[in-house]
């Protein structure tokens, strides 16, 4: 009986160990970007007239516009949601990793690469990235506005429904 007890407690501390050294890389968001933009704004309204569309990441002019990013090659698919009013500085992105462990890299490319002036009559001064699963989020918001990068973040991870991999 000791010796079943002692192999038994054995195996139990090999699995944790090996369930220790799995990758901490969460699934994948389960859900079009397009949706899951309806879903934030349906926790934390902006209060702009929006409009959410696909960014053509064959074009390089765009995709480094939009999102901050010089290549595509780490990402498949991106929307974007800003004012149908460009005299706001207000930017939503959404971005699909081909692999969950390279968000945070791209997260952090967006947030080095984008413009938070591109408007070229307003300017953003509220940034911030965050990632779930295979989504990253980027939104950048003028502090003028009644909405707060923070809160479309907190908006974000309601609309995942779970905890953030990188807030």
């Amino acid at each position: 009986m000791k010796k079943l007890t002692a192999v038994s407690l054995a195996l139990l501390l090999l699995l944790s160990a090996l369930t220790g050294c799995a990758s901490k890389t969460s699934a994948p968001i389960d859900m079009e970007l397009t949706d899951l933009v309806d879903r934030i704004y349906e926790e934390k309204d902006p209060g702009l007239g929006l409009m959410t569309m696909s960014v053509d990441l064959s074009d390089p002019d765009q995709l480094l516009y939009c999102t901050g990013l010089a290549s595509a090659d780490r990402i498949s698919e991106a929307v974007i949601s800003e004012p149908a009013i460009s005299s706001q500085a207000y930017s939503l992105v959404l971005v699909r990793v081909k692999d969950a462990a390279d968000a945070r890299a791209v997260a952090e490319e967006m947030a080095a690469g984008v413009n938070p002036a591109k408007w070229i009559c307003v300017e953003a001064d509220d940034l911030r990235t965050a990632a779930c699963g295979d989504v990253v989020l980027l939104i950048m918001v003028s502090s003028t506005l009644s909405i707060t990068a923070d809160e479309i973040v907190n908006a974000f991870e309601a609309a995942c429904g779970r905890p953030l991999d990188l807030k």
